[in-house]
């Protein structure tokens, strides 16, 4: 199972480090953007629409990281209540419904593939296909990560990396 942990946190990580790419890029067209359009006087056409699209990409690469690392806003109104018991079902719970939201993404990210994934975006031309999968991979990860977490609510602090918390 510690081969399994180590694959999710490298895929963890990998989804960290393309949000983190993707969010520097987004600055940098968006620095572009405004210093062509006020220094130079004269837009860039394809700016927003990238920056829209890199967004899509950043929000669910980051929320498989986030999930990861136990970042995600949770219902924590139970965290002091029960013991461990329930400590561990309570969590499961809680994974067990990102993972249902995760699975419900990927399969509308993969029919919005599907069906619409040969249309092409106004400014850039791009296939929307590559903003579409967006959401089929994020929503892969994000249910990968939920279901290690889940098994990771059972199993003794002593045997997950750094007690309940994974790390990056």
């Amino acid at each position: 199972m510690r081969t399994l942990r180590s694959g999710v946190r490298t895929l963890a990580r990998t989804a960290d480090l393309i949000a983190g790419a993707t969010l520097a890029t987004i600055v940098g067209v968006n620095l572009l953007a405004v210093f062509m359009r006020y220094v130079m006087l004269d837009s860039i056409s394809w700016s927003e629409e990238a920056i829209r699209y890199l967004s899509v990409w950043m929000t669910f690469m980051g929320a498989a990281a986030a999930s990861w690392l136990d970042e995600h806003m949770d219902m924590n109104m139970f965290a002091d209540f029960g013991g461990a018991a329930f400590q561990s079902w309570h969590r499961a719970i809680l994974h067990a419904l990102t993972a249902v939201f995760g699975a419900f993404v990927l399969w509308q990210g993969t029919i919005y593939c599907i069906l619409n994934g040969r249309q092409t975006a106004p400014s850039t031309g791009m296939m929307m296909i590559y903003v579409y999968a967006a959401l089929a991979v994020g929503g892969a990860l994000l249910t990968i990560v939920s279901l290690m977490k889940i098994y990771d609510s059972f199993v003794p602090p002593e045997e997950v990396e750094s007690g309940n918390k994974a790390v990056l």
